[in-house]
């Protein structure tokens, strides 16, 4: 069985790399063909082979039926009228609220449209009250799911596909917008979770804290601000913040001993039902109505299953092997849903069960006592989760295992179930809720103090994104074979497999040589340029209201990826705000970089120093020439940006900022010839005040490069400015259609690239984007 299993697995996860799905009728004609071989062919490895094809196929057939339901490319952008159920906790923010529509109709003037079944839904400045449950009519602009694609980043498409959500928009206030009925029955759940939040909120006199009480009971995540997330990361903590296997887990094990105490004590009632399987079946009782509390989200459904796989051998009456429960949950979720093996947490939930039975094996008969064994476990987690974090991308902090082993007790043994008894209370004796709550409230105070300290101490291991795999697999098998019992020989000698890994370092540069990366910010810019032994980030990206900033959420997390520690210099173009949005971000991060600016007395943060034409400085044979806004002209807004030509033996590369057309008309007076580049960033994101012909002409470049937002509000790239540019015969390449775009100019007149990060990790859920 865990043979197959993992064969299963392995053909699902397989298909979730493809870039584009097999046609239903293939997956028709080779179901059948897969059925006959295994009917009449019984050997081990062709029914293991035969579980991977069907894998690979049930995979496929189950990424047919989900995208079956896209909104069309035709419908994107235009007022559409739909009418739905408020299908999730509304997430309610200052400027907006956020929720999940189950769409019941959708008509453009009249006329009824196909609609995807879920949709992400905003509503920005003076939402009224929205409850889960209600039946809406919206006006609303909708499109095709589509995120930020960068190295290192989150992978927001892939999010919600796993969630089911095939479009996102925004309500239009002026719009005819109008409940059409109250919450029914057929979501009292929901309801229920939105009145138990609405009553930790009201009783909780620490309102810093109420998000974190709120995610612990609710699942409602929401509310925590970026700052205690950061912390959270930090310590590695963040995990405690979901209801997941380990807190439903906990949850349940209580009510499992507690029910069997109980029902043991009641003899007539032992000889109808043992009191093991009452206990199973209290335990089942509690771990469903937890997970219902979190909304079923995809963390507890698995922890629910895995809880019912093993409480199901207690009801049986059957010894069964942990590892064989384990990969019967795994077979059972991987069917169930297909899409759960591209969630991380999918592979640390399992992961982190995997590891506990590997290395806690040999302890169930080492009569050790329970604290060794709690420290023990914290360090098998730590160290075999590890490898997962770091290939995936994750921040890996080396305080963890010491943080966690107080951490995990402390939330799971007292939090969770002080805050369970508080909620039912409230109910019914709201003062002694009350009481309780804020002492949970006053407890998680105390630990984001302690948690702030322990931040202070913190390191994390550097990540492996950019690793070729032999090595991220060999670090992986080295920590898998050293948690194997003691007494396996040799076990130790599989540490020599982590040794590449630990001594890895991305592929530097050699001298003269430059690489340049236009990172996928949205609307606005950000652009890192390398060399061999230093790093200039020229403009940070935009910052939103939300608290989204793509210097935190972009750019720290792609230099992370490439392995870089030190920025040199920061230039930030211009003042407008998705240019420097990201900036207080990246300077908390690399304090004490050099900081230059178009118009400094509109940088609020650091200590700018002016931009003026004429300024240059070498690096590592790679010279850098700063050639706008020059000193005798008093320049503003745009065309103050800051104008940077980066040169190598091989050539130029030209990063222009938002200047407009005077600006362009500046510089072809100038700098004429000078002006020709290889590369070129298309002024001011392609709007039609920039990019004029002269300016084109004289640079002259292969290829122009253009940050812009997907399909954003001001229709940039205009198509007369892309006119222009492809009539001189330039390559243009946008990242909103693109991702991140990256070069590597070589000294000898190479040019390695472009390199797009979209195309390159582009997946079958993708398509609908473009």
């Amino acid at each position: 069985m865990i043979q197959k299993t993992l064969a299963f697995v392995i053909g699902v996860v397989v298909l979730q790399f493809q870039s584009a799905l097999p046609p239903l009728l293939v997956i028709g004609a080779l179901i059948p063909l897969l059925c006959a071989i295994g009917l009449f062919r019984r050997h081990a490895f062709i029914q293991t082979t035969l579980f991977l094809f069907t894998g690979f196929l049930w995979a496929a057939f189950h990424g047919h039926m989900t995208l079956s339901s896209e909104l069309d490319q035709e419908l994107q952008g235009i007022d559409l009228i739909v009418t739905g159920v408020i299908a999730s906790l509304p997430d309610r923010a200052s400027e907006r609220t956020r929720f999940e529509l189950k769409v019941e109709s959708m008509t453009y003037q009249g006329e009824s449209k196909s609609f995807p079944e879920r949709l992400l839904v905003s509503w920005y400045k003076n939402a009224p009250l929205i409850s889960a449950g209600e039946k809406w009519q919206f006006l609303v602009r909708l499109k095709r799911p589509h995120g930020l694609s960068n190295p290192g980043g989150y992978d927001y498409e892939r999010t919600l596909y796993s969630k089911g959500i095939r479009a996102t928009g925004y309500v239009r206030a002026d719009g005819d917008n109008y409940r059409i009925a109250p919450a029914g029955t057929t979501h009292i759940l929901n309801r229920l979770r939105e009145e138990i939040g609405h009553k930790i909120t009201q009783h909780v006199n620490d309102k810093s804290v109420s998000g974190i009480i709120l995610a612990l009971i609710i699942g409602d995540r929401s509310q925590i601000s970026s700052s205690q997330w950061d912390l959270f990361r930090q310590t590695g903590t963040n995990h405690l913040m979901a209801i997941s296997g380990l807190h439903i887990g906990i949850v349940s094990g209580l009510f499992f001993f507690v029910g069997q105490g109980v029902w043991r004590r009641f003899n007539s009632g032992c000889h109808i039902l043992p009191a093991p399987q009452f206990a199973a079946l209290t335990a089942l009782f509690a771990g469903f109505v937890y997970a219902g509390l979190a909304g079923f989200a995809t963390p507890c459904t698995r922890a629910l299953i895995m809880l019912a796989v093993v409480m199901g051998s207690v009801l049986l009456k059957r010894r069964v092997q942990p590892f064989q429960s384990l990969a019967t949950a795994l077979f059972v979720i991987v069917v169930l849903d297909p899409v759960a093996v591209i969630s991380a947490g999918f592979w640390l939930s399992f992961g982190a069960v995997f590891v506990i039975l590997l290395g806690m094996q040999v302890q169930r008969s080492s009569g050790r006592r329970l604290i060794r064994d709690l420290i023990r476990m914290q360090w098998v987690v730590a160290l075999g989760l590890a490898p997962i974090l770091i290939l995936l991308g994750f921040q890996v902090p080396l305080i963890s295992p010491a943080v966690n082993i107080f951490m995990v007790p402390l939330f799971s043994l007292i939090l969770v179930p002080l805050l369970f008894c508080a909620v039912l209370l409230l109910f019914v004796w709201p003062f002694a809720g009350a009481s309780l709550i804020n002492l949970a409230a006053w407890l998680i105070s105390q630990v984001e103090t302690l948690l702030s300290g322990a931040a202070a101490y913190n390191y994390n291991l550097p990540t492996l994104v950019e690793a070729p795999l032999w090595m991220s697999m060999g670090l992986l098998c080295a920590v898998l074979m050293f948690l194997l019992p003691s007494a396996i020989p040799g076990r130790r000698l599989a540490l020599l497999l982590a040794l590449p890994a630990l001594f890895y370092k991305p592929v530097t540069l050699p001298a003269e040589a430059v690489r340049v990366t236009m990172l996928d910010v949205g609307q606005g810019l950000s652009v890192v340029v390398e060399t061999a032994h230093h790093v200039l980030l020229y403009d940070a990206g935009p910052s939103f209201p939300s608290g989204f900033d793509t210097g935190k959420r972009v750019v720290i997390p792609f230099l992370s990826s490439r392995g870089i520690q030190h920025l040199d210099r920061v230039i930030v173009s211009n003042g407008d705000s998705d240019h420097r949005g990201g900036l207080g971000a990246v300077l908390d991060q690399f304090p004490g970089t050099s900081l230059i600016s178009g118009e400094p007395e509109r940088i609020l943060v650091g200590n700018p120093t002016p931009c003026a034409a004429g300024q240059h400085w070498t690096w590592d044979g790679v010279d850098f020439e700063l050639l706008h806004p020059e000193n005798n002209h008093h320049w503003r807004g745009n065309n103050a940006s800051c104008v940077v030509a980066i040169r190598n033996k091989s050539g130029q590369i030209l990063l222009t900022g938002d200047i407009e057309s005077e600006a362009e008309a500046s510089l072809v007076k100038r700098y004429k010839e000078k002006l020709r580049s290889l590369v070129v960033t298309v002024p001011h994101h392609g709007s039609a005040s920039s990019s004029g012909n002269a300016f084109i002409k004289l640079t002259q470049p292969e290829y122009g490069l253009i940050s812009a937002g997907y399909l954003n509000r001001y229709r940039f790239p205009r198509d007369q400015v892309r006119q222009r540019w492809q009539e001189a015969q330039v390559a243009l390449f946008n990242t909103a259609e693109a991702g991140a775009i990256s070069f590597i100019i070589q000294p000898d007149g190479t040019i390695q690239g472009p390199w797009s990060h979209r195309i390159s990790t582009k997946r079958y859920w993708m398509k609908s984007s473009s």
